[in-house]
C-alpha cells in the first residue's frame, strides 16, 4: 500500500506507511509530510529484511492499568509499597486506558501541570513522578516498553527540608507531659536520631549495652537497606537496663496491653497539647537531636554516619546551627581581655600608631 495520508482523531494530518512481508503486515505513523513517512517506511523495511525489526519491537505494551497490577503485585513485600499504591492511583486516574507508548512526556508535563491545579506539594508531585519514573524503567526492563518519557521531564523545585526542633525547656515539657509507655521512646528519639519506625521495630538482640566499651544499637531494617550502628549515650544506656529488668517481649517498646506498638501518634499529640508545643511531628525529635548535636560540637560527618544519610549534604542543614553555637561560645569572652582593650585604644598607643593625624 505504501504510503498515504489521514486524519487522526484530534483533527491533525498525518502520513502512514503500510507494507507487506513475508505475509507480515507492517503499519504505522511515519510522519508529517510523506518524504518523512517514506523515509520511515524505507527504514523499518530494511531492518525487517536484516532480521532486526522484530528483536528491536518484541515488546508488550500492556495498558498501564494491566502493567500497574504486576508491578503493585511484584513490590508488594518492599517496605514502599502503600506510598507505591497511592502514586500509581493518582497515575491511573490521568493515564488509565492507555498503552505504555502511547504515554508521551508533553502528557506527563499535562499530569503535573493538573495535580499543581489540584493545590499538591511539589514534593508530594515529584514522589509520584518518581514513583511513575519507576514503573517505567522495569515496564523496560520486563519486556514491556521500548523508553521511558519521564526521562525527559523536569522534576519541580522543592524547598528546603524542615528543620523544626525542640528547644532544651520544650523538650523537658515534652518528657513530663508523656504518657508511662510513651515517654522512654521519646527520650530514645531525643537521644538517638532514629526515625520512629526503627524505634518500634527495636528488638533486645540489637541492643548491646553488656559487656561492650561503647554501648550501641544495630539496626538492620532501615530507610536505605542498610545495617547500620547507632551509639548510645550514658541516658539511654540507663534507659534501657531499666527496661530490661520487666523485659517480657523480644520488642523493646510495648503498648499498655504489652504487645508491640505500631503507632504512636494519638498519644504523641496529647502529650504536645499538654506540654503546649505547636507545629511539631514526631519526626523533628530526629531534628532535634541532630541540631543540639551540631550545638554542641558535633561535627556533620559523625551526624552523617549517626543518621545514615548517603552524604553530608543531607545534614548540612544544620550547619549554621553550629556557627551560631560557635558565635555564642565567643562572646563568652566579653569583659574577660577588659583591660588589654583599654590599654590598647589610649592615647599612647593610638600616637604611635599615627592614629591621631
Amino acid at each position: 500500500m505504501g504510503v498515504y495520508s489521514k486524519k487522526r482523531q484530534d483533527g491533525t494530518k498525518a502520513w502512514y506507511y503500510d507494507f507487506m512481508y513475508n505475509k507480515v503486515r507492517y503499519r504505522g505513523v511515519g510522519g508529517v509530510t510523506k518524504t518523512q513517512a517514506q523515509r520511515t517506511q524505507d527504514k523499518i523495511r530494511s531492518k525487517v529484511l536484516n532480521g532486526e525489526y522484530e528483536l528491536e519491537n518484541k515488546v508488550r505494551n500492556p495498558r498501564i492499568e494491566v502493567f500497574a497490577e504486576t508491578y503493585l503485585k511484584r513490590r508488594q513485600y518492599l517496605r514502599s509499597r502503600r506510598r507505591d499504591a497511592c502514586a500509581v492511583k493518582h497515575v491511573l486516574d490521568q493515564f488509565s486506558g492507555r498503552v505504555l507508548s502511547q504515554i508521551t512526556p508533553a502528557d506527563v508535563e499535562d499530569y503535573i501541570a493538573k495535580r499543581r491545579e489540584s493545590r499538591v506539594s511539589n514534593g508530594t508531585i515529584n514522589r509520584e513522578l518518581a514513583c511513575f519514573k519507576r514503573m517505567f524503567n522495569l515496564a523496560i526492563k520486563w519486556g514491556d516498553a521500548k523508553k521511558n518519557p519521564i526521562n525527559n521531564v523536569d522534576f519541580l523545585e522543592e524547598p528546603p527540608g524542615r528543620t523544626r526542633f525542640l528547644s532544651q525547656d520544650e523538650a523537658a515539657r515534652l518528657i513530663t507531659s508523656c504518657a508511662t509507655h510513651l515517654r522512654p521512646i521519646v527520650i530514645t528519639a531525643l537521644n538517638t536520631g532514629m526515625r520512629l519506625g526503627e524505634i518500634l521495630g527495636l528488638t533486645w538482640d540489637r541492643i548491646h549495652i553488656e559487656n561492650v566499651i561503647d554501648p550501641y544499637v544495630e539496626l538492620t531494617v532501615t530507610k536505605n537497606n542498610k545495617t547500620r550502628y547507632v551509639p548510645l549515650n550514658n541516658d539511654v544506656v540507663e534507659l534501657f537496663a531499666e527496661l530490661k529488668k520487666n523485659k517480657c517481649s523480644q520488642h523493646v517498646f510495648l503498648s499498655t496491653h504489652k504487645k508491640q506498638l505500631k503507632s504512636v501518634r494519638k498519644p504523641f499529640e496529647a502529650a504536645l497539647k499538654k506540654a503546649g508545643i505547636l507545629d511539631f511531628r514526631f519526626h523533628d525529635l530526629r531534628h532535634t537531636f541532630a541540631s543540639h548535636f551540631v550545638m554542641n560540637s558535633g561535627d556533620l560527618l559523625t551526624l552523617k554516619e549517626i543518621l545514615g544519610h548517603h552524604s553530608v549534604k543531607m545534614v548540612e542543614r544544620y550547619a549554621h546551627l553550629g556557627a551560631a553555637h560557635k558565635r555564642r561560645q565567643v562572646n563568652n569572652l566579653n569583659g574577660v581581655f577588659s583591660n588589654c582593650h583599654l590599654n590598647a585604644t589610649s592615647d599612647k598607643i593610638l600616637k604611635m600608631s599615627g592614629g591621631d593625624k
